[in-house]
C-alpha cells in the first residue's frame, strides 16, 4: 500500500510535535520526524517527500541553514507547511511556506488542506492504531522499519533493535480467565511498556498477546540487553502484584539490526526466530541475537557475545 511521506522538521522533541506526528500516522501518512541541528542536516538532504512540516513549538524564526535547505533546488517544488504558535512568526515564515498555520490546529483543518495539496490517498481508510492497546497496527510498524532499514543503508554503522515480547499462559487460563479477563492482563502489560520506553519508540501489537518493539540509533553492543532487562524486570513486578506470576510468563527476543537485511520481511522474521531460540533458553526470559553476514556457515542467528 502507498503512503505518501510527510517530513516533520522540529525545533524540539516534545509533547506537541510527538501529538502532531500520530495525527499525521492516523490521516494515512508515513512520517518522519527530524529534530533539526547539523547532524539532521544531513539526513534532510537523503530525504523526497511529498510534504514538509515545520514545526515551530518554541515559536523561533528557522535559522538560515533550515531556510536554505528548504529554498534550495532539491526541496524548492515539495510544499511546506509552516506552524507555529505567534503571529509575528507566522508572518515572517510566508517567505519559506506554502501554507502558515497557527497552532493548535483542528483536525478537520489539516485534513481539507491535505485534499488541497493533493497528498493525502483517498484509498487509506484503516487506522494506523490497535483498538485495545492504543499501539500501532503491524502494517504501519512495518512501515516504520522499513523506514530504519532505509536509515541504516544511508548512516554508516547505523543500528537499530527489534524486540519481539510473547505472553505465554497455559491452555486452561482461557477457559479459566475469560477473553476479557486475558484482554486486561494485555493492557497491563502495555501500560509496561509505555512506562518503560521513550515516546518516540515504536510499539505495535502483532498478535493477540505479542508485541513487536522498534528502537532506532542505538549507540552501543549493550543497549539492547539493558532494555530487555529493565523490560523484563517491570513485567515480572506487574505479574506478581496482578497475583498471575504463576499463570503468565514472557519471553523477550531480541535482534540487533544494521543495513545487511534485504527487507523488513525478513527482519520479522529474525525477530520471531529470536523469540522462539529465546523461549527454547532455560537460563533466561531475554536474549539478544544479531544476524551472520551473508554466506557465513554458521546458522543465521547467533547471541550477541557482551550483550
Amino acid at each position: 500500500m502507498y503512503l505518501p511521506r510527510a517530513l516533520i522538521l522540529v525545533d524540539s522533541l516534545d509533547i506537541e510535535s510527538l501529538d502532531f506526528r500520530q495525527l499525521l500516522d492516523s490521516l494515512g501518512y508515513a512520517t518522519e520526524l527530524i529534530v533539526c541541528n547539523q547532524v539532521t542536516l544531513d539526513r534532510i538532504r537523503l530525504i523526497q517527500p511529498n510534504v514538509i512540516f515545520l514545526h515551530n513549538s518554541k515559536n523561533d524564526i528557522p535559522s538560515d541553514e533550515i531556510i536554505q535547505l528548504l529554498q534550495s533546488e532539491k526541496l524548492n517544488d515539495i510544499p511546506v507547511v509552516a506552524l507555529t504558535g505567534q503571529k509575528e512568526v507566522a508572518n515572517q515564515l510566508f517567505s519559506i511556506a506554502t501554507v502558515v498555520l497557527l497552532l493548535p490546529v483542528a483536525e478537520q483543518r489539516l485534513i481539507n488542506l491535505f485534499s488541497l495539496l493533493g497528498s493525502i490517498d483517498k484509498s487509506i481508510g484503516k487506522s494506523p492504531w490497535d483498538a485495545l492497546t492504543g499501539f500501532y497496527t503491524p502494517s504501519f510498524f512495518n512501515t516504520r522499519l522499513k523506514k530504519a532499514l532505509e536509515h541504516s543503508r544511508q548512516v554508516e554503522n547505523s543500528r537499530f533493535i527489534v524486540y519481539t515480547i510473547n505472553l505465554d499462559y497455559p491452555t486452561y487460563y482461557n477457559k479459566k480467565a475469560g477473553v476479557e479477563q486475558r484482554q486486561r492482563v494485555v493492557q497491563g502489560l502495555a501500560k509496561v511498556l509505555q512506562k518503560v520506553l521513550r515516546p518516540t519508540d515504536i510499539v505495535s501489537r502483532f498478535d493477540f498477546n505479542q508485541f513487536m518493539v522498534l528502537i532506532e540509533d542505538a549507540t552501543d553492543n549493550f543497549t539492547p540487553a539493558t532494555i530487555a532487562g529493565r523490560m523484563h524486570l517491570e513485567f515480572e513486578d506487574y505479574l506478581i502484584n496482578e497475583r498471575l506470576k504463576d499463570e503468565f510468563k514472557v519471553d523477550i527476543g531480541v535482534i540487533y539490526c544494521n543495513s545487511d537485511y534485504k527487507s523488513a520481511d525478513e527482519i520479522v522474521s529474525d525477530a520471531q526466530m529470536a523469540l522462539q531460540m529465546t523461549k527454547q533458553d532455560i537460563l533466561g526470559s531475554y536474549k539478544v541475537f544479531i544476524r551472520n553476514r551473508p554466506n557465513s556457515k554458521r546458522s543465521q542467528l547467533q547471541a550477541l557475545v557482551g550483550a
